[in-house]
């Protein structure tokens, strides 16, 4: 349906359309230096679930094995106060966000979705 020049696509079209799908994940490289030291560990989990876009984060999920799932779950439950302390501190007011600390926020989205 197209409607103020607008197209209107469902989660499929749009996963079909643009390729968003675990797939054509793209690849996530973080600074060790843009994140708080003790969570620089778990830099890899954000290289791999820091994705941004909404629809591959979410076929990231459904489609990883349930060991992953269960990895991630288990590693931001772990570290869930320090996530706070950062990802609801002073950089969250913006405007700009560092690629570390939007990846760290997909991550935990990628979990919060699992």
């Amino acid at each position: 349906m197209k409607k103020s020049g607008f197209d209107l696509l469902s989660v499929e079209e749009m996963r079909r359309k643009y390729g968003l799908v675990a797939e054509n994940r793209p690849t996530i490289r973080l600074s060790a230096e843009n994140v708080p030291k003790e969570l620089r560990h778990l830099i890899p989990l954000a290289e791999l679930w820091g994705v941004s876009d909404d629809l591959i984060r979410d076929d990231m999920v459904k489609t990883a094995p349930r060991i992953a799932i269960d990895d991630l779950k288990r590693t931001i439950e772990e570290h869930d106060d320090l996530l706070d302390d950062w990802l609801a501190g002073p950089e969250a007011q913006g405007p700009k966000y560092s690629a570390e600390y939007t990846a760290f926020s997909a991550m935990r989205m990628a979990a919060d979705f699992a």
